[in-house]
């Protein structure tokens, strides 16, 4: 009996044991079955520091230790598949490669791939010469041989980039980027195109300081590919090194760019110096425009000397020639640093966020600022008044009252969040003083955030106007232009004047089509049509602009709410050099330019006057509407 006593311990312990080598077994075989083949990560093989082939020809660089070691500490199985650019795309189309970590995103390639929230790497597009190579303005590239990758978004960028400033480029398409070091080293093109962290790191060439086309690179799954739950976790996993300062994640980043990128937490001192240097921008920005505005007073003066000698439309086409060049040049060199400020405030927004807050925690406070109002610093300005909404909205919502009812109203005037929802109410309810803290002072970044923003928004639209009315017709024939853009840019040039004098502007010109003509003298039309109408209303007033089609044509009219035209003037109105605007404020070229310019493409001007203002009405023919031809269209630079 005490021998069968003790026996059966141990028949409990082995019994356990068998149960637990029976158990690990099944969770082995569930694992395989769960992924039954190795993911395919495919990488290019000399895309230096990211991913490329070291001396033995083994795969490394950032990405490629960074999600090897997160597939590692998974358990994923993994293989490489080592191909150009061109083959790696079509493999991930195919279905043929799972994952490629650095692609950039657009409509399009959302319908092909699947784009993560997170994983995202800011850059932009870079132009690099050899070493020794002068380049002293983007000017300097007319008619230059300039070298890309087959496919790559960086050469597309570059494209639209210099179609904007009216430079001529020869573009060579290379299969690699190893190929087109090359061809930059020997000299056969004179420079290349790539995006920033290539080229930063690549100590055969010299980079230069033209930017443009900033975007933001993911790591993308195949649609086609199965392995779906095994790229959540890797981005899962990505997401928990990010919110941990102290992760691996930093430490590659300092081996492979000797500093910290974009991604990494800053210390709100970079706030202020955005902000400062966005300021020192918009003031030179004003510099610049004020130093275009007294070129074109002296070019006015010299049209006037001119007059006698040559036609009117003539001399002023002279005139847009030598202003292009200036303000193409100008635009360049202030849209350059432009357009890495507005990409680096996208990437300071996702950095705005207190440091020793969970992943948990930092979703949380995501939500609760979703609610924030867009102008939050506005909207507490008046804290009493703002107290007032949030107190309505809280006993609305049935908290009056309460022994919180104070703190949490005063922390949502504090975020900016005049309209709380009952999730917001409750998530500060439940939470600690410091996260309420950590939620004020994230609000209050984000507030500065949305300032820069605007502000570099608004020079960016400045710089895209004086693209659009620096461009000229090289061979002084027809192409095809938006309409609309055009207006758009005049309206933008005469911003300052419309807000100086109170003048509200009624637009109505969406359906203007894509239009082929003289794209510089129709740009010269509605500049003197609204020019004029700005002089017409004075110091206060309402300028109308409307487009459509009709049957009679593309129908255009500018109207304004001045005095009218005087009986008397109204049969001399378009007669060379007549003006009723004081001396030295008008040539009398302006209307009679204009109609010259609208009989040349077949169309008409005529104008219908009162007491209550008057509208100018131009009339072109239907025949020169586009509907194939690709339309000059100025894109903002940055679509990437």
């Amino acid at each position: 009996m005490l021998y069968t006593e003790l026996m059966r311990p141990c028949a409990l312990i082995r019994l356990k044991r068998m149960r637990a080598f029976i158990l690990a077994v099944l969770v082995g075989a569930m694992t395989v079955e769960a992924q039954q083949r190795p993911l395919v990560y495919g990488m290019v093989p000399d895309a230096r520091p990211t991913t490329f082939l070291d001396a033995s020809g083994k795969p490394t660089g950032f990405f490629v230790e960074l999600y090897t070691r997160i597939m590692d500490e998974l358990g994923i199985a993994y293989r490489f598949q080592i191909a150009d650019f061109t083959e790696m795309y079509n493999g991930l189309l195919s279905g043929d490669v799972d994952l490629f970590t650095a692609l950039q995103k657009t409509p399009e390639r959302e319908e092909l791939f699947v784009f993560p929230d997170s994983g995202v790497v800011a850059g932009w597009s870079q132009l690099f010469v050899a070493h020794g190579t002068l380049l002293q303005s983007v000017l300097d590239l007319q008619h230059r041989k300039i070298g890309v990758v087959e496919n790559d978004r960086n050469g597309i960028n570059f494209r639209s980039y210099i179609e904007s400033l009216a430079i001529e480029c020869e573009i060579v398409e290379y299969r690699t980027f190893e190929e087109l070091l090359r061809a930059v080293e020997t000299g056969d093109v004179f420079g290349g195109v790539q995006s920033n962290a290539l080229v930063g790191t690549e100590p055969r060439i010299s980079a230069t300081l033209i930017v443009f086309a900033p975007f933001k690179a993911y790591p993308v799954l195949s649609r086609k590919s199965t392995l779906t739950a095994e790229f959540a976790r890797i981005m899962s996993r990505y997401d928990e090194l990010i919110a941990d300062s102290n992760s691996y994640y930093y430490e590659l980043q300092k081996k492979w760019f000797s500093t910290e990128r974009t991604e990494t937490v800053v210390t709100p001192r970079w706030l202020v110096v955005l902000l400062v240097v966005l300021l020192v921008s918009s003031l030179m920005a004003t510099i610049v425009i004020q130093l275009l505005s007294r070129k074109l007073r002296q070019s006015n003066q010299e049209l006037e000397r001119k007059v006698a000698e040559r036609t009117e439309l003539l001399v002023r086409s002279e005139k847009m020639a030598t202003l292009g060049t200036l303000v193409a040049g100008i635009a360049h060199e202030f849209n350059t640093p432009l357009q890495a400020l507005i990409a680096s405030v996208d990437v300071f927004e996702s950095l705005s966020y207190p440091e020793g807050l969970s992943a948990e925690q930092r979703g949380v406070l995501r939500e609760l600022l979703a609610g924030r109002e867009r102008s939050s610093s506005d909207a507490r300005a008046d804290t009493r008044a703002a107290k007032k909404v949030v107190r309505s909205r809280l006993t609305a919502l049935g908290y009056e009252g309460g022994p919180d009812f104070e703190r949490i109203a005063s922390s949502l005037v504090d975020m900016g969040i005049l309209r709380p929802t009952k999730s917001a109410v409750e998530t500060l309810r439940g939470a600690t003083p410091a996260f309420a803290e950590a939620a004020v002072a994230a609000a209050g970044t984000l507030d500065a955030i949305d300032v820069a923003r605007e502000s570099a928004e608004r020079m960016s639209s400045v710089i895209k106007a004086l693209r659009v009315y620096a461009h000229r017709d090289q061979r002084n024939e027809p192409v095809v232009v938006s309409l609309k853009s055009q207006m758009d840019s005049v309206l933008t040039l005469f911003a300052d004047r419309l807000e100086e004098g109170g003048i509200h502007v009624v637009s109505d010109f969406d359906e203007l089509p894509e239009y082929r003509c003289l794209a510089d003298q129709i740009h010269l039309v509605w500049m003197n049509l609204v020019s004029n109408a700005v002089d017409a209303i004075g110091t206060s007033g309402t300028l109308t602009v409307r487009g459509r089609i009709s049957t009679g044509g593309v129908v255009v009219s500018v109207g304004d709410t001045g005095t009218g035209i005087m009986q008397e003037h109204r049969t001399v109105i378009f007669d060379p050099f007549f003006t009723t605007k004081k001396d030295g404020t008008g040539t009398g070229l302006g209307l009679s330019i204009t109609r010259e310019i609208v009989q040349s493409h077949r169309g008409t001007l005529s104008f219908d006057s009162g007491p209550q203002g008057t509208t100018f009405i131009v009339t072109l023919p239907l025949a020169g509407i586009a509907n194939i031809a690709p339309p000059i269209d100025f894109p903002e630079p940055g679509d990437a």
